[in-house]
């Protein structure tokens, strides 16, 4: 089949696990024999990193969109829903190529309104984030789970644009026109449902990597690996840490990373930004790997790739990270307002009781690419 992929950003040029999930899906249907298009937006990448990087070579057709008014253009698509320049790119590239099927990623960045279906194709949206219910696309109020929806006060508290083009009927008609949408998460499933019938879960799903590394060995340490921010919970972890005899190693950079630094936790070594060539074998050795989110994180793949290591992985209460966590041990699930529980996990953690084996097979039993694309597979029908 002919498949295109709409993302705001893609590796490369990214900042995010749903970019890397586009490209993990992109690259298996290429080898499953499909021709794969990737749509993105080079201005949105510009607009959040300055990094040089340089494109990789792969089988995927990458369609790689500059708007002559440059990061102006993500920004109004942000605002305003829609942008001349992205959608008729969009429109343009769809009537060319006659695609089969439309999958829909993180558009946040391109506007809503590719979600309406030029031609006869099955039209998919993978919801990463909560971009489809909440202005904020987190799902939070005052860092807490939002229970009830007053968007216009919460951007405005929180700084945060106030969209209005989701009240406009065009906006919903869009909408509408999805065939599925994909929940990566039983918990994301549960709040899209609320306004939503066509929700179908398939959890995220990682490739096999070839680590040299030794399974067998646990050194005596913990990990954490991601964006050092708030709703990451990171700072309730390192002040765990720095109050009991265990050692955590913290990868990864974010806003944070000075104030953690300034602090000299004893217990808490930051590592700053690792590749992954490097943070698997850490991950291998470390006794688990923690995510203590206070935001409810949908299906975060560093527990995916955690489990694939043969790694357990500690978590808290919040959004999707119980299924995958209590997959391996409900007992290490944590209330992510009780920094305690996490304390006596921790001191109590016996490695001994996770079999790296016994860990693997968690992830290929769940979360592996032949479990992701037979579920997958079956929305590849023409509507």
């Amino acid at each position: 089949m002919k498949i295109l992929m709409t993302t705001s950003f893609y590796p490369p040029f990214h900042i995010g696990g749903d970019a890397i999930h586009v490209k993990y899906l992109a690259e298996e249907l290429v080898k499953a024999g499909h021709e794969v298009h990737v749509l993105h937006s080079m201005d949105a990448y510009n607009f959040k990193r300055k990094e040089n990087r340089t494109p990789q070579k792969s089988r995927v057709i990458v369609h790689t969109m500059k708007s002559p008014i440059g990061k102006l253009e993500p920004i109004l698509n942000y605002c305003f829903g829609t942008q001349k320049y992205t959608m008729n790119f969009f429109k343009n590239l769809v009537e060319k190529e006659k695609f089969d099927v439309v999958h829909h990623h993180n558009i946040s960045l391109l506007g809503y309104d590719i979600l309406k279906k030029i031609g006869n194709y099955t039209n998919l949206y993978t919801a990463h984030d909560y971009w489809l219910v909440c202005h904020k696309y987190d799902l939070t109020r005052n860092d807490k789970l939002c229970i009830k929806k007053e968007c216009f006060s919460c951007c405005l508290k929180q700084r945060k644009i106030y969209q209005l083009f989701r009240h406009l009927n065009n906006f919903r008609e869009c909408l509408d026109d999805i065939d599925t949408i994909i929940a990566p998460s039983e918990f994301m499933a549960e709040v899209l449902r609320n306004e939503f019938k066509n929700v179908k879960v398939i959890n995220n799903f990682i490739p096999e990597y070839n680590i040299k590394a030794n399974l067998e060995k646990t050194e005596d340490y913990f990990i954490y690996a991601g964006v050092l921010t708030k709703l990451k919970g990171i700072i309730n972890l390192s002040k765990v840490f720095s109050e009991i005899d265990k050692v955590l190693m913290i990868a990864g950079t974010g806003e944070l990373e000075n104030y953690l630094r300034e602090l000299k936790l004893k217990n808490v070594k930051l590592l700053g930004f690792i590749p992954h060539n490097e943070l698997f074998p850490l991950i291998i050795s470390a006794k688990a790997l923690i995510i203590p989110s206070v935001w409810p994180e949908n299906n975060p793949l560093i527990a995916l790739e955690s489990l694939s290591l043969g790694t357990p992985v500690i978590g808290s209460d919040a959004g999707g990270i119980p299924e995958i966590v209590g997959k391996v041990d409900e007992n290490l699930i944590f209330d992510k307002n009780k920094p305690d529980e996490l304390k006596n996990i921790i001191a109590n953690f016996d490695a001994g009781k996770y079999p790296k084996e016994t860990i693997k097979k968690i992830y290929e039993d769940n979360f592996s690419k032949e479990n992701f694309l037979k579920k997958y597979n079956k929305l590849l029908v023409k509507k």
